[in-house]
């Protein structure tokens, strides 16, 4: 067994897995708060991913926010031996993740910092990206050479350059000595309207065109995030940059159209008081209502700052292999649970918020229905706070 960094991650092999925290147990001032994390299951979407490109196309794997929820530093060593390329960030931190882990491949960082950071930015020594002339002149007066990834904007109105900017933007660049160009990239929106989509592409090509006119000839040229590749394997171009694909987080219309599986195999908790709710007590809660002093409700030691969604009210979690239905909206730290039909619950019990315990199980795709967000915000939300125990059979 290896205890990660800063005392938040747990490496296990199949052998000893067994989805209690018993198996692995936490650091002893830990709350009782874990995720499992399936690098196995990393590795199969990276190879499934890598499959439907060419040998020569380059794959950024995204490990935007701490490789959703996932730890960066512990899921880039595993995309990077299954046939990443190379990495793509939002958020430096998560860059000096991967390198902490002895990472070298090439990092892109995103969009993320203002012209007054392009001195530090260009000291991490990452692929920088310049989406608009103040910062592009701030990466020309640094006095170091610096690869940079180009972004324009081809109708997502957020981070670019729009298209009357591309030829001056293409020609400072082609003038600033110091900067390297290695590609050029853009977001899509509306993936899910082909014609949305076909007039940003369109658009796309007409910003490789002119980068090609200004003496860029032999650069990545990337537009095909996780539900372009799915839906417009033609816009794969020569590199692609997937997120919430690698860690199986893809939900309709689009799930199905690869061999995915979840990363985040499962999210526990545990019970930390069992009560009986005295008569005299005005709860809001119909067996309550029915039946004063009936009631048993658990505490579990999981709450919104765990991630889990203050509303709605409803949802269930695992005890003893049985559903208990949540009660009310959850607190910061608890949430409290209706148990009178599981009598013997127990303080010390393990609960589970995402994932199967006995013959039950609460999927990701009912999370994302019960708590109405989508599922790359949800379940990263509900493992960034809690201890990783990651589950690989290199362990």
């Amino acid at each position: 067994m290896h205890t990660g960094v800063a005392r938040r991650c747990i490496l296990v092999a199949p052998a000893s897995f067994r989805h209690a925290v018993t198996d692995f147990p936490l650091p002893a001032t830990a709350r009782p708060a874990w995720s499992v994390i399936d690098l196995d299951a990393l590795a199969h979407n990276v190879r499934t991913i890598r499959s439907m490109l060419r040998p020569t196309d380059r794959l950024y794997a995204v490990c935007k926010n701490n490789a959703y929820g996932c730890g960066a530093r512990e899921s880039a060593t595993t995309m990077l031996a299954a046939g990443a390329d190379a990495f793509a960030v939002s958020d430096p931190e998560d860059a000096e993740r991967i390198r902490s882990a002895g990472v070298t491949a090439p990092i892109l960082l995103y969009a993320s910092t203002g012209p007054d950071a392009a001195e530090a930015v260009a000291e991490l020594g990452l692929i920088a990206t310049v989406h608009d002339l103040d910062g592009l002149e701030a990466f020309a007066r640094v006095k170091r050479a610096v690869d940079v990834h180009v972004e324009v904007d081809c109708g997502y109105g957020r981070l670019g350059f729009t298209p009357g900017e591309w030829q001056e933007a293409f020609a400072r660049l082609s003038r600033a000595r110091n900067l390297n160009v290695i590609g050029l990239y853009t977001h899509l929106t509306s993936v899910e309207d082909a014609a949305a989509v076909g007039k940003q592409a369109g658009l796309f090509r007409e910003a490789a065109q002119s980068a090609h006119a200004a003496g860029f000839r032999d650069i990545e040229r990337m537009a095909a995030s996780s539900r372009v590749m799915l839906g417009y394997p033609e816009l794969n171009l020569n590199a692609v940059n997937p997120g919430r694909m690698l860690y199986g987080m893809i939900e309709d219309p689009w799930q199905g159209k690869a061999d995915l599986v979840p990363v985040i195999r499962s999210i526990h908790s545990r019970v930390l008081q069992v009560k009986t709710i005295p008569a005299s007590f005005d709860f809001d809660w119909p067996r309550h209502r029915e039946a004063p002093g009936a009631l048993r409700t658990a505490i579990i030691a999981f709450g919104f700052k765990d991630g889990l969604p203050r509303q709605p009210a409803g949802g269930t979690v695992l005890i003893r292999g049985k559903r208990a239905r949540i009660i009310g909206m959850r607190a910061t730290e608890h949430t409290v649970v209706d148990v009178t039909d599981i009598p013997d619950a127990a303080a010390g019990d393990e609960v589970t918020i995402v994932g199967t315990q006995g013959h039950e199980m609460i999927s990701g795709h009912e999370a994302v229905a019960t708590y109405q967000m989508p599922m790359i915000e949800l379940l990263p939300r509900m493992t960034l706070n809690t201890v990783r125990v990651y589950r690989s059979s290199a362990a």
